[in-house]
């Protein structure tokens, strides 16, 4: 079955009186097409959309991808009045997101993922997090899950060295995630080891389940990266 997004969908019947794939198919297909699903060691990973149309590099930047990168401040700069409209842009498209992908309804509470400078005083996945959690009426437990000292940004680290960047640097609170559904949020999601692996401390801290939700995924799991492996 060719759905009119032009994605390929294998229907094995159910019964021999099932002339084709049920209407149902199509919807989830239709609906699960706006988006960007990952294959990862979470419950269940998505994001809004690629940086750019198509995840192609070549192609023109999404709508997504521009609200990010305009949300998004960087180096010591404090958000302004353009930053704090575009995060709440994000914010309305996590939101719509969350609404209409019911399979993320058992999550009870939120987390952001924590910066790699835990000193910066604004974080945009802290602040789609919080927002989040108040509009769609979660507990907001980010300060529970912490980033312990200031750790290189992983974006441009080697994707084989990525991970050693990350160890031993976010601190889990324990006894708060007991049996917990966490809805992990993030900006980006490029190779998905830092959601990964605080997914994995948060379940070594109890939580039942981890879902991921991100704004923007990268065209590739290696970009900004100066060699692919």
């Amino acid at each position: 079955m060719l759905t009119t997004n032009g994605k390929l969908c294998l229907f094995l019947k159910g019964i021999d009186r099932d002339s084709g794939p049920p209407q149902e198919i199509h919807e989830w297909i239709e609906k699960v097409g706006r988006y960007v699903a990952m294959k990862d060691m979470l419950a269940l990973s998505f994001a809004l959309d690629y940086e750019r149309e198509g995840g192609n590099p070549s192609r023109a930047q999404t709508k997504v991808g521009a609200l990010r990168a305009q949300a998004k401040p960087y180096g010591s700069r404090t958000p302004t009045k353009q930053m704090q409209a575009a995060a709440n842009q994000l914010d309305r498209r996590c939101l719509a997101f969350l609404k209409e992908m019911s399979c993320y309804e058992s999550a009870d509470c939120v987390v952001a993922m924590p910066a790699s400078d835990p000193t910066k005083s604004y974080n945009l996945p802290r602040y789609l997090a919080a927002e989040i959690a108040e509009n769609w009426g979660r507990e907001d437990l980010t300060q529970h899950v912490r980033t312990m000292e200031e750790r290189d940004s992983i974006k441009s680290v080697p994707l084989s060295q990525k991970l050693d960047t990350l160890l031993g640097t976010i601190k889990v609170d324990e006894g708060i995630f007991e049996g917990k559904h966490v809805l992990l949020i993030d900006d980006l999601y490029q190779s998905g080891i830092s959601m990964n692996y605080c997914a994995l401390l948060l379940l070594k801290a109890g939580a039942r389940k981890v879902f991921s939700l991100a704004c923007e995924k990268t065209c590739r799991n290696d970009d900004n990266v100066s060699a692919r492996i």
